[in-house]
């Protein structure tokens, strides 16, 4: 009798894998759904990627649930968009199904299939028919009517033929999709996942090159998309998660909040301002985009420590990321989707973390060329990538020069995080030395220490008085130290 190993597993796999990144650049055209940012294939391909690398450490002779962990626990931390949440949320499912098991039969794999529609469907505030979620539901139907006899074969064929049709009828479910021919492109990664599982298994499959074809026609111009894609990691109780979903749902879209292993969630939103969508719980790898973002020829990655900062300098082109490791500053190199790329770093810390990225295997593999900006303060990111946001056509060069000097141009003052009566010390001596210098511009960015604000108007005001000429302006940053940043031009 045919059973599941890891050897089969790992082949099944590397399969999809293969499959998905061949049919990358259709998947990406076909997707219109949840908006048309013609990124579904990439997504897939980048979340299972990381699936992937997660096993490879993993000995010759790994379990079956060893081999499936590794690759739930490596494709949520890797996961990207809304569609490689969803996988990352099923392949949590198999996981678990496939835990302390050598090997599955028949049993094990509707058990799987039943697992990965109700983690389909839970993943996601808002579910939608005609995608993923109903090929999921329809597949997991089929196989649970099957009789105690049916082997492995019998589940993938009849959890294969059961995708099909699903897939197909997706372009008259889902309102998108009506009168153009297409399929949904959720849904479709679903089922070449399915067939790389049945050429593992020995399971004919039927070839549907119309869905794949249909990718030429579809349309380029949907419109403009507005918004920005916020993703991130939290430690969260399951109450904690369900508030946070509800939350998502009241101020965004395409709400996806997945439980990985502990306390481990992965959430990704849709929504007009990313500040919205960010949790006061413990969080890692927050990383923002502009939804209609254009393809720049060199990419930006802005470090920053201040939440408030993450919309301006995503709506400048950049992937912004918040108190980045050099893992979440790795996915933002590959997220740029350019070969020459500029990481603009907030502190020391921020550029060891960039200078570890630039040598991260993903980013070395996918010969991905990083320069590390001089840039060492929030308020110096921000500058740069202003100046930078009109400066998708220069080169590399040209771009860190620019960035070299706004960054001679200014001179910086912090000061720190003392009670309001020694920032208002502070911020009467610094307005004295300002006055001095005789700047023609004075920008203040506020931290979230209390009294900043406060501070940061002070300190323009007792300027401007000394200097009418002078132009100020104050930024809310909400970084938690120091208090103020300030750059005199």
């Amino acid at each position: 009798m045919i059973r599941l190993d890891a050897i089969a597993a790992r082949r099944w796999f590397d399969l999809a894998l293969s499959a998905l990144a061949s049919a990358r650049p259709q998947l990406d055209a076909l997707n219109v759904f949840p908006v048309p940012d013609a990124d579904t294939g990439t997504n897939v391909v980048l979340t299972l990627s990381a699936g992937a690398r997660a096993t490879q450490a993993l000995d010759d002779d790994v379990t079956l649930g060893e081999l499936a962990a590794a690759m739930a626990e490596g494709a949520l931390w890797g996961a990207r968009g809304n569609s490689g949440v969803i996988l990352a949320q099923s392949l949590q499912a198999v996981a678990r199904t496939f835990e302390g098991r050598e090997s599955a039969g028949a049993i094990d794999l509707i058990r799987v299939f039943d697992a990965v529609a109700q983690a389909a469907r839970s993943a996601l505030a808002l579910p939608v028919e005609g995608t993923i979620v109903t090929v999921a539901r329809e597949v997991a139907a089929a196989v649970l009517e099957l009789s105690p006899r049916a082997t492995v074969q019998d589940v993938v064929a009849t959890a294969l033929h059961a995708g099909y049709g699903a897939v197909g009828r997706t372009t008259e479910q889902l309102e998108q999709l009506r009168g153009t021919g297409m399929v949904d492109a959720g849904a479709l990664c679903f089922a070449i996942l399915l067939e790389a599982l049945a050429t593992t298994t020995g399971v004919p499959t039927t070839s549907h090159p119309e869905w794949l074809a249909s990718a030429r026609t579809a349309p380029t111009d949907h419109g403009p998309l507005e918004g920005y894609e916020v993703m991130y990691l939290v430690r969260a109780s399951h109450r904690q998660a369900t508030t946070l979903r509800m939350h998502l749902g009241q101020v965004g879209n395409s709400v996806v909040v997945v439980h990985g292993r502990s306390d481990l969630w992965h959430v990704h939103v849709h929504l007009d301002h990313p500040a919205q969508a960010l949790s006061g719980l413990e969080m890692s790898q927050v990383c923002v985009r502009r939804l209609d973002a254009p393809k720049r020829r060199v990419g930006l990655v802005a470090a920053t420590s201040a939440p408030q900062l993450l919309e301006p300098l995503a709506a400048a082109g950049a992937v912004a990321v918040l108190n980045a490791g050099a893992p979440t500053i790795s996915r933002a190199l590959v997220d740029t989707g350019a070969a020459e790329t500029i990481v603009l770093p907030c502190s020391a810390h921020s550029a060891a973390n960039a200078a570890a990225a630039k040598v991260d295997p993903v980013v070395v593999s996918d010969g991905i060329t990083v320069t590390i900006a001089p840039t060492h303060h929030d308020l110096a990111v921000y500058e740069a990538v202003s100046v930078l946001a009109a400066a998708g056509d220069w080169d590399l060069a040209d771009q860190l020069q620019a960035v070299r000097d706004v960054v001679a141009s200014s001179t910086t003052y912090l000061i720190g995080s003392g009670d309001m009566g020694s920032l208002e010390a502070e911020v009467g001596a610094l307005a004295a030395r300002l006055v001095d210098l005789g700047p023609a511009v004075v920008s203040v960015l506020a931290g979230a220490t209390v009294g900043a604000r406060r501070a940061a108007a002070q300190l323009t005001s007792l300027v401007r008085a000394a200097l009418p000429d002078v132009e100020t302006f104050v930024l809310v940053g909400g970084q938690p130290e120091p208090a103020l940043i300030i750059s005199a031009q």
